[in-house]
């Protein structure tokens, strides 16, 4: 018969695992372009499973058949902030180089844990002993032992915790000023999502330690233990339901269709050195551009900034605004929203079964309402009355 305590850990931990479930579907659902940033989160909600599902085998199975299975659930407990920090490099266009290096500590935790195994599982060539008798042995040999290996993974655990956390708010601190130059992306829903993110899981591990450290140093305190589960939910639930709400804040741009866009390294470094704009630099800014915007993926990422298309262009984002103001006569808002407008104002008359909020992400607006208010400025009318017009004309 389960304790009032087990019933309530077991509940919120199956809910968990449900939440978890759902966040996977929904981040694989955000499709292709989406994958190489969502897989980060998905390898997070993965882990985090993984300790709702080890929470949920605690209150079902004996003390033996815990130690066990420890090998296996324990390294999953290193993989929660180094998934959210290649996360976050990924979107701010920077991802790691080797990501696997990463989640390299998850080996020898596993191995540590497999020693444990070894050192307190019962002699298995006594005869005439009890499970439970095997079970209370265990308990007592793991009270010497096995506070003494928490107390090491914990101490792990901070030192890996605070220096990810350090590096995940530098990296998304700067990547939401860089997203503040952009004009077609739900500037403060993209904010929302990052502080309540970070500040979220911030909060989520530095309980998860020190209520650790609590429970080994001080006494065992399972409803702390219960507070930190049904936490974790709630923020799992929060992600689902801005994700769900807001998809294409997680979109991001497949690099392989732009790469005929890129030039030499060597070139790039001249461009970007270059202080003023020649002629000659003018042309091939130009260029590049009317390339960029023929391979069209950049152009309807909803993420994309100024720095990342001057990237894309192999110069630096003063010479791209240069060129987009004194040559081109736009600025780079104007010059996005005109290449997504036209895009858009095809897709509404060769597509007219299609719905207009669904063809204004695609573009890479985040909104019906943004989308309306870019498309009048360029067109004159509402996406509607352009469709309407249009079809009309043709009927007639």
């Amino acid at each position: 018969m389960l304790e009032p305590i087990d019933l309530l850990l077991l509940l919120i931990s199956a809910l968990g695992a449900a939440q978890t479930i759902f966040l996977v579907i929904l981040l694989r659902g955000e499709g292709r372009r989406a994958f190489r940033a969502n897989r980060w989160l998905m390898i997070f909600a993965v882990a985090v499973g993984m300790s709702f599902a080890d929470d949920i085998i605690d209150t079902m199975v004996s003390p033996l058949v815990n130690l066990y299975l420890a090998p296996v659930f324990t390294p999953f407990y290193f993989a929660f902030i180094p998934a959210i920090y290649l996360y976050f490099l990924e979107i701010s266009g920077k991802p790691s180089v080797r990501p696997a290096w990463h989640f390299a500590v998850m080996l020898p935790v596993s191995v540590v844990m497999m020693g444990v195994v070894y050192l307190l599982g019962p002699d298995t060539s006594l005869s005439g002993v009890t499970i439970e008798e095997i079970n209370v042995d265990l308990d007592f040999r793991q009270g010497k032992i096995f506070n003494v290996l928490l107390i090491l993974l914990i101490t792990t655990f901070c030192l890996q915790f605070a220096s990810y956390m350090f590096r995940v708010w530098h990296v998304a601190v700067r990547y939401l000023q860089d997203a503040s130059r952009q004009l077609e992306v739900d500037r403060k829903g993209l904010r929302r999502w990052v502080l309540e993110l970070l500040v979220g899981l911030s909060v989520i591990f530095t309980l998860f330690t020190l209520i650790n450290l609590f429970d080994t140093i001080v006494s065992r305190s399972e409803w702390l233990q219960l507070g930190v589960k049904a936490t974790f939910v709630l923020v799992f639930f929060r992600m689902c339901h801005v994700i769900a709400v807001n998809p294409a804040l997680f979109v991001q741009p497949e690099r392989d269709e732009v790469e005929n866009t890129r030039e030499s390294d060597e070139e790039r470094r001249r461009s970007v050195l270059a202080r003023k704009v020649d002629p000659n630099d003018v042309s091939r800014i130009r260029a590049k551009l009317d390339r960029i915007v023929a391979a069209r993926e950049l152009m309807f990422d909803p993420l994309l900034t100024m720095p990342k298309l001057a990237n894309a262009v192999g110069v630096t984002p003063n010479q791209l605004s240069y060129v987009l103001n004194q040559h081109l006569g736009k600025s780079f808002f104007d010059f996005v929203n005109e290449v997504r407008t036209n895009e858009a104002s095809r897709l509404l008359i060769e597509e007219p079964d299609r719905t207009i909020l669904d063809i204004a992400i695609s573009v890479g607006f985040n909104s019906k309402s943004t989308f309306n208010l870019a498309f009048k400025k360029i067109t004159g009318k509402t996406p509607s009355a352009y469709r309407d017009d249009k079809i009309l004309n043709t009927n007639t």
